[in-house]
Order: structure tokens, then C-alpha cells, then sequence
């Protein structure tokens, strides 16, 4: 069979290269669960595709911490809810204390990872919140609103310690 419409030519030919891309850029970054044991601790100095609420936080507008009146599971029910709700996300690894979570954009499928972490202190819930592109050096501010709009979210909490 040959095609003998350029356009269509042109068309099968830009489709052939997207899926070449894209598959390329999974191969790339293949999901690595990260357990609540190796937990980050920071995001990598300087970076632009990485934001951190937690003891050494980054680009989350200093934030150290979310807390909540609230025994662990039912504020982890709440988040896990939260990330299920949220467009072409799929939780990779799941505890009691922390879940993993991997965003996909839309056009690309470049892969964010997403990782909430939460532990009971001193009568409240305390949630650690880390967001990183796997590829590339600029996230072009995704990940800073991914993590505010989990914030604001969280915060709407009738638990949410402000």
C-alpha cells in the first residue's frame, strides 16, 4: 500500500515521531518506587524541577510543614482521595505513612513524581510533601502548582491546623 497524499504523509510521519518520543521518554524515566524509609530529604540545590515542604523546604514558600487535629490515616485517606481525584495520576506505592504518586502531562507524558509523607507528633498529623520532574532541568512552574493546589486543598480541612 502506498500513500500518495503528502499531507497524509506528513501527518503518519509526525504521529510516528510523537510516539517515538513519548515511548522514548518512559523508557527514560521508568517508575522507581521511593518507600517512606528513603523519603528525600531535600530537593537538589538550585534546582527548577523540584519543590519541598518539609525540615529543608524549597521553592514552598518556606513552608516547614502541614498539620493537622487528626489521627494519621484519616488525614492519609484524605490525601490519597485527593490524588485519585487529579487528572492522568496513578499511585505507584502506598503505606500507612506515605504515598507515591507519579503525574503525567498531558501532551509528552513527562513523569512528576509526587510523594506525601505523613507521621503522628505530639497530637497531630504532620504531612512532608515532595514534587520533582524525573526529566528535564525546568518543570516551567508545574510543580509549585501541583503543591499549592494540594495545600489549599488540605488546608480547606476542618482538622487543617493554620
Amino acid at each position: 500500500m502506498t500513500i500518495k497524499s503528502k499531507p497524509i504523509r506528513v501527518l503518519l510521519s509526525l504521529a510516528g515521531l510523537y510516539i517515538l518520543i513519548v515511548i522514548g521518554i518512559q523508557f527514560l524515566a521508568v517508575d522507581e518506587v521511593i518507600p517512606p524509609e528513603e523519603f528525600p530529604e531535600s530537593c537538589p540545590s538550585a534546582s527548577q524541577n523540584c519543590v519541598m515542604i518539609g525540615p529543608k523546604p524549597f521553592r514552598s514558600q518556606q513552608l516547614k510543614a502541614l498539620r493537622f487535629q487528626a489521627d494519621l490515616s484519616t488525614v492519609m485517606d484524605e490525601v490519597n482521595r485527593w490524588i485519585e481525584e487529579e487528572a492522568r495520576t496513578t499511585i505507584i506505592g502506598q503505606w500507612d505513612s506515605q504515598t507515591h504518586a507519579v503525574f503525567r502531562t498531558l501532551l509528552w507524558r513527562f513523569p512528576d513524581d509526587f510523594i506525601v509523607n505523613g507521621h503522628f507528633k505530639n497530637g497531630e498529623t504532620v504531612l512532608y510533601v515532595y514534587s520533582k520532574s524525573r526529566l528535564g532541568v525546568s518543570d516551567l512552574g508545574v510543580n509549585v502548582t501541583r503543591v499549592n493546589k494540594f495545600v489549599s486543598h488540605m488546608n480547606t480541612l476542618p482538622s487543617a491546623v493554620h
